[in-house]
């Protein structure tokens, strides 16, 4: 019994950073859930096989231009992300799984930013940012590019994309 009160007591200790840490409303993904992601992995620059410029807009819609379509298994893709709304919103690359505890995270932290997040950005009215992400890993269903700033992804906020 007394082990087992140690050991959860220095399990609890080295739990404490972390949590105070979350609770400042910057939020990473790569410490959060280790440095392994079920959708694939932060992508670099010099492997980039194609571009898509992405409005996130105040009417809770993402436009791709081009269309992004299908992706290839172990295609790499930057996406140039702008706020074209009066509202902050967020991209964020995942998969179904990620995308629901990263909506439970949000309600919890409505103000989270992702300074150190590779797999999502923060914006600002007018603002752009990058993310560069490499499809290298198939999911359980499709890809899913979200807002979960609170209300904007069930107010449609959302797409899904086929990884083939």
């Amino acid at each position: 019994m007394k082990t087992t009160l140690i050991i959860t007591s220095f399990l609890l200790a080295l739990a404490a950073p972390a949590s105070f840490a979350a609770g400042s409303g910057e939020h990473d993904h790569g410490s959060m859930h280790g440095e392994g992601y079920s959708f694939g992995e932060p992508g670099k620059a010099t492997e980039v096989t194609r571009t898509i410029k992405v409005s996130a807009g105040d009417d809770m819609k993402f436009v791709f231009d081009p269309p992004i379509g299908s992706i290839k298994r172990g295609e790499t893709i930057r996406f140039d992300i702008t706020n074209t709304g009066k509202t902050v919103h967020e991209f964020s690359v995942g998969d179904a799984a990620s995308q629901r505890a990263h909506a439970l995270m949000m309600k919890k932290m409505p103000d989270m930013k992702h300074d150190a997040d590779p797999s999502a950005v923060t914006l600002e009215p007018g603002q752009s940012g990058s993310v560069i992400w490499k499809f290298n890993k198939t999911p359980q269903g499709d890809i899913v590019f979200a807002c979960q700033k609170p209300g904007h992804y069930d107010a449609g906020m959302v797409h899904k994309a086929r990884l083939k």
